[in-house]
């Protein structure tokens, strides 16, 4: 899906989002992702975060560490982040105890990440690759996203 297929209402809710989270950002995070010159509108943020599919994603185990893998995660035509896991994963399992999620991207220079909390999808359940998987929902409450630097 290229960011001209998003109906402008879901566009406007990406830029809030982005905005949001640039006038709230902390002092080191706003040095990067806050900048008028280098910060990303949501079509272009859109148009980056849709050119491939495979991202990070973390989340939070049960004695507070991290767990980072390798997903595919899109924004839909209704400007839900989705992506889906393993039913039986640590993944799975983090996200029942505790929902928040990141997730980023870098491609050709430019980067995003993308916070939120995390649900599975009921009625999703689908076999995959010999296993149970189900949706995830990601309810998006930051983005931050920076073009490539130029020079």
């Amino acid at each position: 899906m290229s960011d001209s297929e998003y109906a402008p209402e879901v566009v406007a809710r990406i830029q809030a989002v982005l905005d949001h989270s640039a006038a709230t950002a902390t002092p080191e995070v706003g040095r990067l992702f806050a900048r008028e010159d280098w910060r990303c509108d949501a079509a272009a943020f859109l148009a980056m975060w849709q050119a491939q599919r495979w991202c990070t994603v973390s989340s939070v185990g049960p004695k507070g560490q991290p767990h980072i893998a390798v997903v595919h995660a899109g924004f839909g035509a209704d400007g839900r982040l989705t992506m889906r896991m393993f039913t039986g994963s640590v993944r799975a399992k983090d996200i029942a105890a505790n929902p928040r999620v990141a997730l980023s991207k870098n491609l050709d220079g430019a980067v995003a990440m993308v916070y939120g909390r995390a649900r599975a999808v009921p009625g999703t359940e689908a076999e995959r690759q010999g296993a149970r998987t189900v949706e995830v929902e990601i309810d998006v409450t930051r983005i931050y996203a920076m073009k490539p630097r130029m020079g």
